[in-house]
């Protein structure tokens, strides 16, 4: 292509020049044509000046009369210039011919000049200068004849010229035209010629790229030719041919990647159902030794958090290499491909040797390249010392028939009779006469379920697919119970490898098989009772709901217990005497129960029931009743008889349930139920309501939390009046919750929550921090009541240790005063607490800090423990307040209350006082101080602010002038 169009664009340029080279040569020959013109022009141009000067002589010469006249001057003048005009034309370029007559006029020109000069100069007579002025008369009219002759042959001459001229020029316009019109033939010749060559190249091409953008990979060009074109359509189709092959190639490893990814994911399901089933080390290497997964098992038996394992090579971590080790088992089945053991030799930290054996496996891809190895690692620490005990055992094999302590056995296959040691046969109670050499003196005394496996074990290792003969077995004692032993044993072969004979030993593991039974056993009970745990529990539960789902007339009830007051019986008898009641409680369970019952021991004091096959629902309440029966019995421990009872919540299979956590959490909630609305030794049975509001507590709870940081609580105070003089003596703080979307919340809704979830310490601390705040606050607005106390209720989930600091710190942030500072604490609280709660009273005490015994004479005290304990007020419970005139009971236990607090320097304040009646009868029976809704109910922090500023209560007016006379 690029010869075609050099030689197309050279044979356009040579054309081109020889038309310009013929158009040159015309040219030129004008160019001579027309200079000549110019000549002709210019001798005209001569020939009018000389005709003028001439006729202007001549007509000069006529006028003049006399040779002095003053014409004279002018034909001198005029006769110069014929001079001039004749010199100049022979300067021009004329034919030879004109040439000839011009220099003729130039001498004829210079006789005129002379004839004049002679005439002008002349001094002769008039006849002489007539005849002077005739001659040159005569020789200007034959110049003048002479010069319109020249002037015609020039004429003549010029017109030839200019014809010749115009000639060459319309020559030259021919030339240029033509040339001009072949080479624009030839440009556009070769231009379509050009066009056709590159447009259907180009155009097939991309017809073809099109065609490979829609899909079709594989489109090729049809064009062939020698041109650059051509090898370009060639290049392309080779190229369209190779995309195509590439794209194949690719989806093809598209699809083996999915393969591979699907067989991966199928891999790693599998692995982790191994995973989830083998309690032995367990570990999974990547191809560059990174630890990619590992049990629990192998974190421990490394001493290393798992965290720490995965993702890093196992010789980086494990061993601080920086290279892989030599001896490798995981290089040796990276190189082979086939699984690998290995037996290893660990020195534990102790010292001792422990023996293990590791188990590689490799893990493919479609096209068997390795890509993990699954390490397996078994402790045979054991096997490896009885392998050596039956190493030295053949070594010394006559020495050791006698005194092993392992029994040993050597079966002649042949004869097929077996040599029995006499350690072997007393291990199974007989005497070494007692036992012939028949095999089946072995195999008839294997347990039945044990036998076949022992047999098909013999035979593997006999028949060579095994190395050698291990296995455990129960073998019938003399004395009719069953011994577990461990066999060992290798075979003998002849020089064509068929077994002869099989030795080995035998060894008593029984005590091994009962520590791992003890093990399992352990694993699914109670180490303190040795009833089933949660786990054993829960594995029956799940079995008996899958049957219920098989049978829907199949009912069974769980029941969960929780015994009473268990916390207080044991911190106040001690934790060994709470053991001894938790086993007596777990034993009469067990005898409560039907056989085929579960009962399992949670942790603490919760217990769980399972009762199956239950003919109807009085079946489980009627065991429910016998549990608590048996429970109201005392039980006697540490020399005395201790009381207890318990609260049961039951759920029957009934309700339908798929989990048997659900039935579980039900039975919890009817206990929760049973607990906090029916008091204590009760049971509930459970209804949707009770989840219902169990799912309501668990909301509650979590709105408590948010309360919290949310700052939805607000305090409240209600006074204490003095009855000396019916001042504000203190305040009690309680706190109120106003919430967001429920709107206010009384205390007792949330309090039992929050002291169930320890949710109670938190918000105890804020109510200490705002109380002790705000009268601070108070007690600088107002300096004439700054004795006034506030007091605030602790929960027993605050009496710790670290209230002191709470307290501490408190006092210490908001300023208050010690003795403006009043912690009240329940009678329950602190006898339920007594040996945390007298320690922590005394040091209150120290730091001046009031202490007032709340709701006294709802517990369960001795009265005489109350001078044990820094107390300085008691408060009679709104209970005694509020029956006073139903009976004198009441009123004389106010009375006794009142004087034991008085004999003991103690304050009493009555709470709930609401009538006159109670202010009248508490007065008269010493009490100093009362609050109730009579004198004002809880206000918040702006309406006491009002009361304070009066210092006394107005409501209290009404009876001012009875109550309060000085």
């Amino acid at each position: 292509m690029k010869r075609k169009i050099i030689t197309s664009l050279l044979a356009i340029f040579m054309f081109f020049s020889i038309g310009a080279a013929i158009a040159m040569f015309y040219i030129t020959n004008t160019t001579t044509d027309l200079k000549k013109i110019i000549d002709l022009q210019e001798v005209e141009q001569l020939r009018r000046s000389l005709v003028i000067n001439i006729q202007t002589v001549q007509s000069s010469l006529y006028a003049v009369n006399t040779p002095y006249s003053t014409e004279l001057d002018s034909i001198i003048e005029n006769t110069s210039s014929l001079e001039v005009t004749a010199n100049e034309c022979t300067g021009c370029h004329h034919p030879p011919r004109l040439s000839d007559r011009i220099s003729d006029i130039q001498i004829l020109i210079k006789d005129y000049e002379e004839s004049l000069s002679y005439y002008i100069t002349s001094r002769a007579d008039s006849e002489r200068i007539e005849k002077l002025k005739t001659e040159a008369v005569n020789i200007g009219n034959r110049l003048l004849a002479m010069t319109e002759q020249m002037s015609h042959k020039a004429s003549l001459f010029l017109d030839s010229e200019r014809d010749a001229a115009m000639m060459e020029i319309n020559n030259v316009k021919k030339i240029l035209a033509g040339t001009i019109l072949i080479t624009s033939f030839l440009g556009i010749l070769v231009a379509v010629i050009l066009t056709r060559s590159v447009t259907r190249p180009i155009k097939e091409l991309l017809d073809a790229t099109r065609m490979i953008t829609s899909g079709k990979l594989g489109s090729t060009i049809s064009y062939t030719d020698r041109t650059e074109f051509g090898e370009l359509a060639q290049h392309f189709n080779t190229m369209s041919t190779a995309i195509k092959d590439g794209y194949e190639k690719i989806q093809e490893e598209v699809t083996e990647r999915s393969v591979a990814e699907a067989a991966l994911v199928k891999s790693e399901k599998f692995l982790s159902t191994i995973f989830d089933s083998i309690r032995d080390p367990f570990c999974i290497f990547d191809s560059e030794y990174r630890i990619v997964k590992i049990n629990e098992a192998y974190a421990d038996m490394k001493n290393i958090r798992e965290g720490d394992l995965v993702g890093r090579t196992c010789y980086e971590v494990i061993h601080g290499r920086s290279a892989v080790c030599e001896g490798c088992i995981v290089t040796t089945t990276f190189r082979s491909k086939d699984p690998c053991a290995k037996d290893k030799l660990i020195i534990q930290s102790d010292g001792s040797p422990q023996w293990s054996e590791i188990y590689t496996y490799p893990i493919f891809n479609e096209k068997r390249d390795v890509l993990y190895i699954i390490e397996y690692t078994r402790d045979i620490t054991d096997r490896k010392k009885t392998e050596e005990n039956l190493k030295k055992s053949e070594e010394r094999y006559a020495l050791a028939s006698r005194g092993a302590n392992d029994g040993l056995w050597d079966w002649d296959l042949q004869l097929n009779e077996v040599y029995y040691s006499p350690r072997w046969k007393s291990m199974l109670g007989y005497e070494e006469d007692e036992l012939s050499n028949s095999p089946d003196e072995w195999l008839d005394r294997i347990h039945q379920d044990d036998r076949v496996q022992v047999e098909m074990e013999i035979t593997a290792h006999v028949s060579g697919q095994s190395p050698h003969f291990v296995s455990e077995y129960r073998m019938l004692h003399k004395n009719g119970t069953y011994r577990w032993v461990l066999s060992r044993g290798l075979s003998v072969c002849d020089m064509s490898s068929k077994a002869q004979r099989i030795a080995g030993s035998m060894t008593d593991i029984t005590e091994r098989k009962k520590a791992e039974e003890q093990l399992v056993f352990d694993a699914l009970h109670d180490s303190l009772t040795g009833l089933p745990n949660r786990a054993l529990f829960m594995d029956r539960l799940g079995h008996a709901v899958e049957r219920e789902k098989r049978n829907s007339k199949y009912m069974f009830a769980v029941l969960f217990m929780d015994m009473d007051r268990f916390k207080v019986l044991n911190d106040s008898m001690g934790h060994t005497t709470g053991d001894a009641l938790l086993v007596s409680v777990s034993e009469r369970l067990e005898e409560s129960l039907r056989p085929g019952d579960t009962v399992a021991r949670f942790g603490g004091d919760e217990f769980a029931i399972l009762l199956e096959d239950l003919g109807s629902k009085g079946e489980a309440i009627f065991i429910a009743e016998r549990v608590q029966e048996k429970l109201r019995m005392p039980f006697r421990l540490s020399g005395q008889d201790v009381f207890t009872s318990a609260s049961i919540g039951i759920a029957f299979s009934t309700t339908g349930y798929d989990q048997p956590e659900h039935l579980l959490r039900n039975a919890d909630i009817a206990m929760y139920h049973a607990k906090a609305n029916s008091g204590n030794e009760r049971f509930k049975i459970f209804d949707t309501g009770m989840y219902d509001t169990a799912v309501a507590r668990l909301q509650l709870e979590t709105d408590l939390r948010q309360a919290i940081n949310q700052n939805e609580f607000v305090l409240h105070y209600q006074p204490i009046i003095s009855m000396e003089d019916g001042s504000i003596e203190g305040l009690e703080a309680l706190i109120r919750w106003q919430h967001p979307v429920q709107g206010f919340i009384p205390p007792n809704e949330f309090i039992p929550t929050a002291e169930e979830t320890g949710l109670i310490i938190e918000v105890g601390e804020w109510v200490l921090h705002e109380a002790c705040r705000q009268l601070t606050a108070w007690h600088k607005q107002y300096p004439s009541i700054s004795h006034l106390s506030i007091s605030v209720n602790i929960s027993s989930k605050q009496l710790l240790p670290k209230l002191i600091n709470q307290v501490r710190e408190v006092l210490h942030e908001t300023g208050i005063r010690p003795e403006c500072l009043v912690l009240e604490i329940t009678e329950s609280m602190i006898m339920e607490n007594a040996k945390v709660a007298s320690p922590l009273l005394l040091q209150l005490k120290d730091m001046k800090v009031k202490i007032h015994i709340d709701d006294f004479g709802t517990g369960y005290s001795s009265l005489s423990y109350l001078h044990q304990f820094p107390v300085d007020v008691l408060k009679i419970d709104r209970s005694f307040v509020k029956r006073i005139g139903d009976n004198d009971d009441n009123l004389e236990i106010i009375r006794a209350i009142t004087t034991l607090a008085h004999s003991l320097e103690m304050s009493v304040i009555a709470e709930g006082v609401e009538t006159e009646e109670q202010l009248t009868q508490l007065k008269a029976l010493g009490c100093e101080y009362m609050q109730g809704y009579l004198f004002s109910k809880p206000l918040n922090s702006k309406d006491i602010e009002a009361l304070l500023q009066k210092g006394r209560m107005d409501l209290v007016t009404f009876f001012t002038r009875t109550q309060f006379k000085s």
